[in-house]
């Protein structure tokens, strides 16, 4: 089956701040960079983010399928327009939260947790929710 490219676009008033987070910080293969649109290539997906002063950051959490409202989020947050989550591989999982967290991200709880797979939750810097997922480490160790 030949593989399709599954095109994402988003706006953010600060491009710079955006391309700190993606690039620097998440660690993702930029594959466009011009001074008002930036473009990344994960698997299958080219995220494209350009720039608008127009455009607001989202000010709460937004709700991403399978939470199921059970992560302790006050308010519960609603179904806002976007969020995502990006799979990576588990050294990169592990390298992106820790500069995630070395630069005080602002983040859903304070290390990763296990929800069936590792994720690691936070927000960009248009307050959107972006889940990071390792999804291919064993959970936790439990003792029995």
């Amino acid at each position: 089956m030949q593989q399709r490219t599954f095109f994402l676009y988003t706006a953010s008033s600060d491009i710079a701040a955006s391309r700190h987070f993606y690039t620097d910080l998440i660690g993702l293969e930029q594959v466009w960079d011009e001074a008002d649109d930036i473009a990344y290539v994960v698997d299958s997906v080219q995220f494209s983010i350009t720039h608008d002063s127009g455009v607001r950051p989202q000010s709460q959490w937004s709700h991403q399928p399978g939470w199921v409202y059970g992560l302790g989020i006050e308010p519960e947050p609603s179904h806002a327009p976007t969020s995502w989550s990006i799979a990576l591989d588990p050294d990169h999982f592990t390298a992106a939260v820790a500069r995630l967290r070395a630069h005080d991200v602002t983040s859903l709880r304070d290390g990763p947790f296990w929800v069936g797979y590792w994720s690691f939750v936070v927000l960009d810097p248009m307050g959107t929710t972006v889940e990071l997922s390792d999804p291919t480490s064993p959970g936790p160790v439990t003792s029995g």
